[in-house]
């Protein structure tokens, strides 16, 4: 019943028929992923899973290259050298000290000097075709595998050797194709993003959220096929141009709504010289959520790096997006958020220990949207640091600081600029099966296999409750690449 007073002022009657009326369509409206889960974050985590499994890829490969650093120390001296430098054993110690510090010139010369006295040394010979290989010599390398070919060789040697021929082999072609597949497993405390608060602000007034909205864990399968080709210019200066494609699949088990999948498009090509290396490309993505298309991007990245010592590598990327969002059953408001995205990131790379590296950014985005309460600024910390462990192992910690300002009130929800803060942490092992004890039942196709095991922890704070909420994840995953 309507009081004399309220009727006696239609201003007021019309603003609470209005608030009621807005109340109503939006509780009507919400679906269990409108409720619970905000969409940029799911565009965010297909991307941080592609970063993710790049970065995996990397890592894998400079594996190959470093592990064996870590097992040569020996602390020899150039000084124990002076004192007995015919000792041919010391001369192997030493290089190996050399190697493992990454100082591979100076190990070459030293395992030349051995050779020269000592041709038939088959183990020291192949640790010299490694040097040189790790050193871009593959004329060098290629030519001191022949002369092992003519030696009787062990098995083990036989076995590096064939590896060395067959990728020297492929870093001389001027074309290079790379296939990557990855499938696996994960599971998430948190799937739906539930905040932690159990009830959600809606016009400026707290309600509780609804049984169906509660916080759900779901497992997934994953799928990431990754295909890259790079062709050599033929110019000194190492010029080329490249292209890449990645399809992304996430099932879920039981949140179907969260259902994810892309398409990600890249090609551009490296300019070098002495002052920096410049990387343009045109980028593209189409993005799937509950098997219905809701954002395509198209833009351009642009890379500049520049190693300043042989230790430290510093960088800049500028990328800028136009962002085509789409209303989809699942979320019917998704179009306001159409607009386009700048951002900028100033890092750099630096090697702590030859099996060591850290790499460190800062990070600024700027996001435009149709309804200016879905754009926002951000600001970010990265920092990730990669331990390169024995036999191809390695190890990935990556710690990320979000500080996101919307910049207008949603007014559905409540009269406040949006102000979030976010912490993600992610750990990643690594290692081929070979490594692990199971390799040694497994065919030769699957031994070079790696399997990787991850955690995150991911936590948002924001001064709306709606968007407060924790998640740990888990993920496990086996991945085999073939390079032609």
């Amino acid at each position: 019943m309507i009081s004399q007073t309220q009727k006696g002022n239609p201003a007021l009657m019309k603003f609470k028929i209005l608030s009621c009326l807005a109340l109503a369509t939006f509780l009507l409206s919400l679906s269990p992923f409108a409720f619970a889960e905000d969409l940029q974050n799911e565009v965010q985590r297909v991307r941080r899973e592609t970063r993710a499994e790049k970065q995996l890829a990397k890592t894998s490969e400079s594996s190959k290259g470093v592990a064996f650093q870590e097992q040569n120390k020996t602390g020899v001296t150039y000084l124990d050298i002076l004192k007995d430098p015919d000792n041919v054993n010391l001369n192997i110690r030493y290089a190996k000290e050399l190697i493992a510090r990454g100082e591979y010139p100076q190990a070459a010369s030293t395992l030349e000097r051995v050779l020269l006295t000592n041709p038939n040394l088959a183990d020291v010979r192949i640790l010299y075709v490694a040097v040189l290989y790790r050193s871009s010599d593959w004329d060098g390398a290629f030519k001191e595998i022949g002369i092992l070919r003519g030696m009787t060789l062990t098995s083990k040697i036989k076995a590096e050797a064939d590896y060395y021929e067959k990728n020297i082999k492929l870093k001389k072609k001027r074309t290079h194709f790379d296939l990557r597949e990855s499938v696996g497993w994960g599971y998430d405390t948190n799937r739906n993003a539930a905040p932690h608060s159990k009830s959600q602000l809606v016009v400026d007034k707290m309600i509780a959220n609804p049984p169906s909205d509660a916080r759900r864990a779901d497992t997934n399968f994953l799928n990431v096929t990754d295909v890259n080709v790079t062709h050599d210019l033929g110019f000194k200066a190492g010029h080329s141009v490249f292209a890449s494609g990645t399809y992304y699949l996430q099932e879920q088990t039981n949140v179907n709504s969260l259902d994810l999948g892309s398409f990600q498009y890249e090609v551009g090509g490296t300019y070098k010289n002495k002052y920096a290396n410049f990387t343009p490309s045109f980028v593209a993505s189409n993005i799937f959520l509950s098997s219905q298309s809701f954002l395509r991007t198209q833009g351009g990245n642009f890379f500049f790096d520049h190693d300043f010592t042989k230790k430290l590598n510093g960088f800049f990327n500028f990328r800028v997006e136009r962002q085509d969002y789409m209303n989809i059953s699942e979320n019917d408001t998704a179009i306001d958020r159409k607009g386009p995205e700048f951002n900028y990131a100033w890092g750099a790379n630096y090697w702590l220990l030859p099996t060591m590296k850290w790499m460190g950014s800062l990070g600024y985005g700027d996001k435009y949207a149709k309804q200016d309460y879905n754009a926002f600024n951000r600001l970010s910390i990265n920092n990730t640091h990669t331990w390169f462990l024995p036999k191809q192992q390695f190890l990935i910690n990556t710690f990320n600081v979000y500080f996101d300002d919307y910049k207008a009130p949603e007014f559905s929800v409540g009269a406040l600029n949006r102000h979030d803060n976010t912490i993600r942490y992610r750990i990643t092992y690594g290692a081929p099966l070979t490594t692990l004890l199971i390799g040694k039942i497994l065919p030769r196709p699957l031994k070079d296999i790696l399997f990787s095991g991850t955690y995150e922890y991911y936590h948002a704070l924001s001064n709306i409750t709606n968007y407060t909420y924790g998640n740990n994840k888990f993920q496990l995953l086996l991945s085999k690449r073939w390079e032609f």
